[in-house]
């Protein structure tokens, strides 16, 4: 490396090792939505949030049942996703776990159940939705009821 290229720094900042994850048994879906992550052994003291700010907003405040439900569904959803997110990151570094793949396929029927059972009972929430719940051939009915991030208990 010629002079015009070598880093003049005085020092260095840090120097990072990775280690390769191990697969440890997950949490549930609302412990690990509120966690952060679905592998207890990737929940690092040091990047834990204070314990009284780990709390999932409750829906029973809300008067409607109806909206109650859905607010209900929504977190159900939430966390279901989220855990499905989290686990693809694992899988793309280990696609041939054993353990994981049979998770990946169950939460992902189970998702695809919910936003079915969502969509028939509410309004379509993902282009998913909309083939799945009841929907108007003749209308596009992806806007239908309020936006996720409207009101969602979470």
């Amino acid at each position: 490396m010629d002079a015009i290229n070598q880093c003049t720094c005085a020092g260095h900042l840090a120097m990072a090792t990775v280690p390769k994850q191990e697969w440890c048994e997950p949490y549930d879906c609302e412990i690990a939505l509120t966690e952060g992550t679905i592998f207890p052994c990737l929940n690092l003291t040091f990047y834990k949030a204070p314990a009284n700010q780990k709390k999932l907003k409750s829906c029973s405040s809300l008067s409607n049942k109806d909206e109650r439900d859905r607010e209900e569904m929504m977190t159900e959803l939430s966390a279901i996703s989220f855990m499905l997110n989290d686990l693809t990151l694992y899988l793309d570094t280990h696609p041939d776990c054993p353990n994981g793949t049979p998770l990946f396929h169950e939460l992902l029927a189970k998702r695809l159940e919910l936003l079915s059972e969502f969509a028939e009972r509410f309004y379509p929430l993902t282009h998913l939705s909309m083939v799945t719940g009841e929907f108007d051939e003749n209308r596009y009915g992806w806007s239908e009821g309020p936006m996720p991030w409207e009101g969602a208990c979470i």
